[in-house]
């Protein structure tokens, strides 16, 4: 998702899954990379009335070669690389 853009059909869902009411009116999709150039990026949703924000979508990247190492690795660091993906 990085090097290409985001379906039109898996963007529609996320948000329908931000704007839905559930949880914090955010949806995240995690893909995966080998390289650590891909960076977190967020889509705001704005009410088309209003202007205001109503939810966000989050493109958060994955590097599976960080997750291999860690995971053969420091059971911490895996830990600490895991909760900095999701939160």
């Amino acid at each position: 998702m990085w090097e290409r853009s985001l379906p039109a059909k898996m963007l529609y869902q996320l948000v329908i899954y931000a704007v839905s009411g559930m949880g914090n009116k955010t949806a995240t999709i995690l893909y995966p990379t080998l390289s650590d150039i891909p960076t977190t990026a967020k889509i705001d949703i704005n009410d088309p009335v209003s202007c205001r924000n109503i939810a966000s979508v989050i493109l958060q990247p994955v590097n599976l070669e960080k997750v291999a190492e860690l995971v053969s690795g420091d059971l911490g660091e895996l830990r600490g690389y895991v909760i900095k993906i999701i939160s």
